[in-house]
């Protein structure tokens, strides 16, 4: 499920007679790009250049997932051209239509196949051109190396490219749609370059410093802004001294921002910073009741007193029956601490105005709503606001709200001269929503035949597609009244179950919660795959053969024989097991195993995500899944305390090293099946397998991080 605008405005009522303001109280907020590619969309995507050159705008945004290579490749195998011969670009919003927003690992999934119709339709296209060119029927026409070939005569794409007045494809595709639809290459049974290993795009660039980054963006006459932070989430401020700010040395001026906001504007990062404390800002004083709303944390148990879980996304069976049925039992809580996305590039934007556009630079997993928000910021109209998307230093669900590159915005407003606004670090582990804590109850049981009878799981977390870090205060009313589908993504277990009750809360917090690599599922699939191993043991049944036998889906099934298969028949080391199917489309099952001290020593990992393009990129998103389940399993957790987020930097918050990575042995699943995503899958059941073999070392531990 997702929350489109229109199911926003439905809910809240203002889609009624095509009203945009509620009750006086505001307009309907800019929210991310949900859509999907619709009609012609792809065909802006690959394009012929006057010069003959294939240039492939990529509608994903980059953030080390590889994902402009594996799409490139599906350009290039349709064109018949080597990986190195398409120019892959980052489009401005200006360049192509919107396009969804880069997360759940949907990119493959959702993007290759347009895109593979798009280039084979340029293809087809050319070769009529060819056809007409050479005066030879178009089937007869071999594609070789951006030419097409008729015996020892040959047209190149260069060549063509001077025959048509406008080298887009939607333009060529009016003058000549291809009827029937084209093969796609990129599909065959012995592809080129689909689903073989090629190096990354532009990784020359990345190992040499030349590839930008929204920190790199920089024009002539660039100054830079610097926005004053509240000591506590929500504070606004009561008074400051502009004049004292306007007074330091490098400072050009003290700018207000649209939502209580104070910036200052330097000629330098410094001088902005010591503008920032000259102000000597006078903050709202934090209540004793405002800090206690603030640090508060979700608590399954006070969350079912309270009556917070109105969400109801499974009812099966007959619950109380499956209960009184149960041979073996369980009743377990589990719980695991708020989480920050820790990047490693802090976000940056850069803004300038060229007549009546304005410019902004970002790294955004949604440079459209990054151009919705800077419209809304400075009250210009959406065309006339341009947002050119950079590679991000890392991604992981905290870059749709780019807040920066919205500063630098309206503070290049106040002065009318290019801005960059630099988080630092901290601002960024502070200022930046974070991936909620969860906490769970569920009973369960088996009956006789070794059949799970009853499950009834309960959880509390709170918003993450319906964040308060997008949808503004007077709206968070409409917003709860939408079950949070990010927030329950996982807690829909993967298994044959007659008897089941999911029950869920989505309880908003003051610290703004959102969207943290893979949603909800690595918090709930770390709960359910631990309850999964405890009522094994329970019930006398090895882990594994436990989850086997309860598979809803041969897929799953598949993954978890064939991890049985990789283990070592005996080993010294204790072996925890967990398996996902992540969001239905992909399979995955992680072993891992620890020495008696508890060290993680290795992972196994089958992997089953369709058709693969680059196995190579998937093996390396695979490797982070299993790495970012070490950090959740054994370090990472997002304190707030005294009304603000104090895990401010790599010093508090602590992330794996190399230490404590293990070896892994990783199998892909050779797969016809459609593309799915291979960026969040391992995830999940990296984390809890990690637990459910520290389980077999004694006390089982079920809050996160262990200790």
């Amino acid at each position: 499920m997702n929350l489109s605008r229109r199911q926003f405005l439905i809910k809240t009522g203002a889609a009624a007679g095509g009203i945009a303001v509620l009750s006086g109280c505001g307009v309907i907020p800019v929210l991310p790009t949900f859509a999907g590619p619709e009609g012609n969309d792809a065909y802006t995507w690959v394009q012929l250049t006057p010069a003959g050159d294939i240039s492939f705008l990529c509608p994903r945004s980059e953030m080390g997932q590889g994902i402009v290579t594996s799409l490139g490749q599906v350009v290039a195998e349709e064109l018949g051209l080597a990986l190195e011969a398409v120019s892959c670009v980052y489009p401005d919003t200006s360049q192509i239509p919107p396009a969804k927003m880069t997360v759940g690992s949907e990119s493959v999934e959702g993007f290759a196949t347009p895109l593979a119709l798009a280039a084979a339709s340029l293809r087809e296209r050319l070769r009529q051109l060819a056809a007409v060119q050479l005066d030879v029927p178009a089937g007869s026409l071999e594609l070789s190396n951006g030419a097409f070939i008729d015996g020892a005569r040959s047209v190149s794409f260069t060549e063509l490219a001077n025959t048509v007045a406008d080298t887009s494809l939607s333009e060529v595709l009016d003058a000549a749609a291809i009827t029937p639809p084209p093969e796609l290459y990129s599909l065959r049974e012995n592809t080129r370059l689909v689903g073989k290993p090629q190096a990354l795009v532009h990784a020359e660039r990345i190992v040499t410093g030349a590839e930008i980054y929204s920190r790199d963006a920089r024009v002539d006459g660039m100054l830079f802004g610097q926005v004053a932070r509240s000591p506590w989430l929500g504070a606004k401020p009561l008074s400051w001294d502009a004049g004292a700010a306007g007074r330091v040395p490098g400072v050009v001026a003290v700018v207000d921002g649209p939502d209580a906001e104070i910036g200052v504007i330097g000629e330098t990062p410094s001088a902005a910073r010591k503008g920032i404390d000259a102000l000597a800002i006078k903050w709202e004083p934090l209540s004793e009741e405002k800090r206690l709303e603030i640090d508060e944390v979700n608590d399954i148990d006070r969350g079912i007193r309270d009556n917070l879980l109105d969400h109801t996304p499974v009812d099966e069976g007959d619950i109380t029956r499956g209960q009184g049925d149960a041979a073996h039992s369980i009743s377990v809580r589990y719980d695991t601490p708020m989480a920050a996305h820790a990047s490693m590039e802090p976000r940056a934007g850069l803004a300038y105005f060229e007549g009546k556009r304005c410019v902004v630079h970002t790294g955004s997993q949604d440079p459209w709503y990054v151009r919705g928000a800077v419209a809304r910021a400075i009250g210009y109209p959406l065309d006339d606001v341009v947002v050119q998307n950079h590679r991000m230093g890392g991604g992981f669900g905290g870059r749709i709200h780019c807040q920066a590159s919205v500063e630098a915005a309206w503070l290049s407003k106040g002065v009318v001269k290019p801005v960059k606004v630099q988080w630092s670090r901290e601002e960024e582990f502070t200022r930046n929503y974070a991936g909620p804590g969860f906490s769970h109850r569920i009973e369960a049981g088996v009956d006789d035949n070794g059949e799970i009878c009853s499950w009834h799981h309960q959880m509390l977390g709170s918003p993450i597609l319906t964040t308060s870090a997008l949808i503004p205060p007077h709206l968070h009313w409409a917003a709860n009244l939408v079950p949070d589908p990010g927030t329950w993504r996982g807690a829909e277990t993967s298994y044959r179950i007659g008897n089941q009750l999911v029950k869920f809360g989505d309880a908003r917090r003051p610290m703004p919660t959102g969207a943290w690599r893979g949603l909800g599922a690595a918090p709930n699939t770390f709960a359910v795959e631990c309850a999964m191993d405890e009522l094994a043991l329970a019930a006398g049944v090895d882990p594994i053969e436990f989850r086997i036998r309860h598979a809803g889906n041969p897929r799953l099934a598949g993954v978890l024989e064939r991890l049985r298969d990789m283990l070592p028949v005996a080993a010294d080391d204790e072996i925890g097991v967990a398996a996902n199917a992540y969001k239905g489309v992909t399979f995955v099952a992680v072993a891992a195993s620890v020495d008696a001290n508890g060290n993680l020593k290795r992972f196994w990992c089958v992997h089953d995500c369709g058709r693969i393009v680059n196995p190579d990129r998937v093996r390396a998103q695979i490797e982070g899944c299993l790495v970012w389940g070490v950090g959740m399993a054994k370090h990472e957790a997002f304190i707030v305390k005294d009304g603000l987020g104090r895990t401010d930097n790599f010093s508090t918050y602590k992330v794996p090293r190399i230490d404590d990575v293990p070896a892994m042995e990783i199998a892909l699943v050779e797969s016809a099946e459609t593309s799915s995503g291979a960026g969040e899958a391992a995830f999940p059941p990296a984390t809890a397998a990690i637990v459910n073999a520290l389980a077999r070392l004694g006390e089982r531990q079920r809050m996160l991080p262990v200790t």
